[in-house]
């Protein structure tokens, strides 16, 4: 295959976003890995454990709304988390 005269429009679904956002080279490296398997990408980037991690360092007793906008998740999830690890400040 010659690199020289391709561009997104030559690659099919998927792989066209991803060479017009990551490029030729890293869509060859996600195709190589992936081919042939269904991969879905959650909404979520973080994990919820490290986002429970992070809630509990930044909670200072008084800002768990502000949590909840920073975080992107409800008001309410916040506060499950901060009784479910017995945060009391």
């Amino acid at each position: 295959m010659d690199n020289s005269t391709l561009d997104s429009s030559c690659f099919n679904g998927a792989y066209k976003e991803f060479v017009e956002l990551i490029g030729y080279k890293n869509t060859l490296r996600i195709h190589d890995y992936f081919a042939g398997q269904y991969v879905t990408f959650p909404k979520r980037l973080l994990s919820e454990e490290y986002l429970h991690e992070q809630i509990m360092k930044e909670y200072d007793g008084t800002n768990a709304k502000e949590l909840a906008r920073k975080y992107d998740y409800s008001y309410s999830w916040i506060r499950k988390i901060l009784k479910k690890r017995n945060c009391n400040k």
